[in-house]
């Protein structure tokens, strides 16, 4: 009796056939998720700069709007009361103010999103639905020595009352934004330079 040997696949190679597709359907699955991740965290990360710019921008304002009305250059930037820190306070409508505050961990640093109907959505520090994000404005100033103003310091206190820095020539803002990720703190800081050069 003559034995035909049939051809096909053997389990061995089967089971190869089949290691080398899950590994490879592994590898596309991870790269899907890997991407999901990093694309919430991006839009957390820019969602924080943009905060961060805005409050930058919104002393900046000020400041121009004080050269306008021929005011001090920093009036309604100062806390009359001491302290560089502050949160602006600001719904979207009416003209932006600041709110003086420790910490950034307070209460009144953390951003809300708007339920009023012309600003809905948008953040602010007013009113709203309570966010993950926090944010703090610094304002510290830019002292010049009276006799040589390219001679400059930031000095750690809120003025500019040093034996030779005493003349403020500007202001140091620096927003600082913080959020939790997956309970993971992040932290933004981001500031610019305001001169009094008009």
């Amino acid at each position: 009796m003559i034995k035909h040997k049939l051809k096909g696949q053997t389990m061995i190679e089967m089971l190869v056939v089949f290691f080398i597709i899950s590994m490879g359907l592994y590898a596309a699955i991870t790269l899907i998720f890997a991407n999901v991740v990093l694309q919430e965290q991006d839009a957390n990360n820019i969602v924080a700069m943009n905060m961060a710019r805005e409050m930058l921008e919104l002393v900046q304002n000020k400041r121009d709007s004080n050269w306008m009305a021929s005011n001090d250059f920093d009036d309604g930037l100062l806390n009359i009361a001491g302290g560089c820190t502050m949160v602006p306070v600001w719904d979207g409508l009416a003209a932006p103010s600041f709110s003086y505050t420790a910490s950034i961990a307070d209460a009144a640093a953390t951003v809300k999103r708007s339920q009023v109907v012309q600003t809905q959505g948008l953040f602010n520090n007013a009113a709203g639905t309570s966010t993950q994000f926090s944010r703090l404005l610094t304002l510290a100033p830019i002292c010049a020595d009276p006799t040589d103003l390219s001679d400059f310091q930031i000095p750690a206190a809120c003025s500019c009352a040093g034996p030779i820095y005493t003349e403020k020539i500007g202001i140091r803002a620096k927003a600082d934004v913080r959020w939790l990720r997956k309970g993971t703190q992040r932290d933004l800081t981001i500031y610019t330079d305001l001169y009094d050069w008009r």
